[in-house]
């Protein structure tokens, strides 16, 4: 009778909602080799909808790009993220970072066809300060758990003034 109860606790656990997310430690050079773009920008909107298949909420983020680091992106990139608000209905996703409208920012993103997301969670995504010498600062999304690469200690994610994060991008393409 023991054993019976002891599996169906185990089953209980197990079915527990998740609230976090796994997701491997990239640095500059690993986020770099994993864009397709890599862009400095100005998020102008965000939009919150459907998926075709009206299981999930995504976000749809337009962004005007102000610099381009790596690839092809120019003029206006549209940025899918999983998760956002329909209605009275909101939908958070686990180390996803939000977008929002006036934020200046470098992004790191894989194309899927005439859409980007982000590569890595908010891993690939830097926030610029205003000021003389702006400064890239990593966003860090809650409930983001970072596993680091077998044999490898990637670099701490800490401000970098955006000038050098550029030369750092530039240097790893």
């Amino acid at each position: 009778m023991r054993r019976p109860r002891t599996l169906l606790l185990l089953g209980a656990l197990l079915a527990l909602p998740s609230h976090a997310s796994t997701a491997l430690q990239l640095d500059v050079e690993g986020l770099t080799a994993a864009a397709t773009d890599v862009v400095h920008g100005r998020v102008l909107s965000e939009t919150s909808g459907w998926s075709g298949d009206h299981r999930r909420i995504v976000t749809r983020v337009a962004v005007a790009v102000l610099e381009r680091w790596k690839g092809s992106a120019a003029g206006q990139v549209t940025v899918v993220r999983p998760g956002g608000h329909v209605g009275d209905l909101v939908q958070d996703v686990s180390g996803v970072a939000e977008l929002r409208p006036g934020d200046e920012v470098v992004l790191f993103l894989a194309r899927t066809g005439p859409y980007h997301r982000v590569v890595g969670l908010s891993q690939g995504i830097y926030l610029v300060s205003s000021g003389p010498e702006p400064q890239a600062l990593p966003v860090s999304a809650q409930d983001l758990e970072l596993v680091a690469p077998p044999g490898r200690t990637p670099s701490p994610r800490v401000p970098v003034a955006l000038s050098q994060l550029r030369t750092q991008v530039k240097e790893a393409r």
